[in-house]
């Protein structure tokens, strides 16, 4: 029987040292701007920590993309692992989008010097490019999401509604104080303590001798994320279609449609995670028009100034309103100057080159025989056995007696007024 009794004993003492040594609690930081990135973050983080007690988020964001939040929270609640959204270090944020991320969170935590609120809805003002506040209905469709979430958590519903109804913003104190948060705790340590003993999704949280692992991120969120930020995917669409253009105007230098095709794959997947606005493409391709026009039918930059103020627009609008929802303010301001300051960059270059082509084309093309004979150039179609070549900067109708390939260097050979018989250089 004793035995039988110490056997039983040290079964026990090694199962609670197995135990002991497979507890795990996981701890990621999250910063920056919520959006795509941030989103595979979240889904990355937390089946890592699905054999875990717990995982930390420490979050610092001034707000995001709303389709981003709605996403992270989804996965926050389909977690069967606690999710702590612990807002760190000192002096950090949880804005706008942060906020809702915090409210739907198994315990919300925050550091000292830290605050969270500030989620009144916003809308771009496509007059100004500034944002103003968002319609009525939709500041009551995400005050009733805030209320639920915080209902849900066990948390003060009211105030955190007036989050979004009256844009008010609490620190770590007055968080604690009105019930919207359940901890305040200087550092991770501090924390582990305070979440150690508490029951979260029918499981009890034990953080004593557990094993702290950090959860790493990699080039491939911080490049989505980038990619996921409306201002730089809206663009990247732009130029990458200025790209494509301009390479229909050198069609013996690939390089710009090259970059534009590389562009607009980068932007379209930026967009997937975004959403579309069509009135903004369609200024975008408008504004490519009326450049076009003014290259054919020069009007002293008429079109020009139209074409930029449709691309300026176009870029402001392409992100569809209920995707830019939570954005930070500061965002607003810098979608909008970074807007201008490229298509004015973009527009002046193009600008300039449709000024060359057309001052090109206008040139008188010299027909004095002999004077092109011997002088190479570049086949911009197939010669089987017609075509037309560029020699000298102008384009010739041309005839070879073999096939000659579009790109290929040719030789003028002869010349009969205005066409040329050239052969393969």
């Amino acid at each position: 029987m004793k035995r039988l009794l110490l056997v039983i004993l040290i079964l026990t003492l090694l199962s609670n040292v197995s135990l002991a040594e497979h507890k795990k609690i996981y701890v990621a930081s999250i910063e920056g701007m919520i959006a795509g990135g941030t989103e595979q973050q979240f889904e990355k983080a937390i089946d890592a920590a699905k054999d875990g007690e717990a995982l930390i988020i420490k979050l610092d964001t001034p707000g995001g993309m709303a389709n981003a939040m709605n996403s992270i929270i989804k996965k926050i609640e389909a977690s069967r692992t606690p999710v702590v959204i612990y807002v760190a270090p000192s002096g950090a944020q949880a804005f706008s989008a942060g906020t809702y991320i915090l409210m739907a969170s198994d315990i919300a935590a925050m550091a000292p010097a830290t605050t969270i609120g500030a989620c009144q809805p916003r809308i771009i003002n496509p007059a100004t490019g500034m944002p103003e506040e968002a319609p009525q209905k939709e500041i009551n469709a995400y005050a009733s999401k805030m209320k639920s979430l915080a209902e849900q958590h066990g948390r003060n519903a009211s105030m955190a509604e007036k989050f979004v109804t009256e844009n008010i913003a609490l620190n770590e104190k007055e968080a604690l104080e009105k019930g919207c948060i359940e901890i305040v705790a200087s550092n991770l340590s501090e924390l582990l303590n305070e979440i150690n003993g508490m029951v979260v999704k029918g499981r009890k949280i034990n953080t004593s001798d557990a094993e702290i692992i950090e959860i790493e991120w990699g080039v491939r969120e911080k490049i989505i994320n980038y990619l996921t930020d409306p201002s730089i995917a809206s663009l990247l669409l732009t130029i990458g279609l200025f790209g494509l253009i301009i390479g229909f105007f050198t069609p013996t230098f690939h390089l710009p449609e090259t970059i534009g095709a590389i562009f607009i794959i980068l932007a379209l997947y930026g967009l997937s995670y975004i959403g579309i606005n069509a009135a903004g493409i369609l200024l975008i391709i408008l504004g490519i028009v009326f450049m076009i026009i003014e290259a054919h039918t020069p009007t002293f930059g008429f079109w020009t100034a139209m074409a930029i103020v449709s691309l300026v627009f176009g870029i402001m609008l392409i992100p569809p309103s209920q995707s830019i929802h939570e954005m930070p303010r500061r965002w607003y301001i810098s979608f909008r100057l970074g807007s201008i300051l490229i298509i004015v960059t973009v527009a002046i270059f193009f600008a300039y080159a449709l000024y060359k082509v057309s001052k090109a084309k206008k040139l008188k093309p010299r027909i004095g025989y002999g004077d092109l004979i011997g002088q190479k150039g570049i086949a911009i179609t197939d010669l089987n056995p017609r075509g037309q070549v560029k020699v000298k900067g102008e384009i010739w109708n041309a005839e070879a007696d073999e096939n000659v390939k579009k790109g290929e260097e040719i030789i003028v050979v002869a010349q009969e007024r205005l066409k040329l018989k050239v052969r393969k250089a």
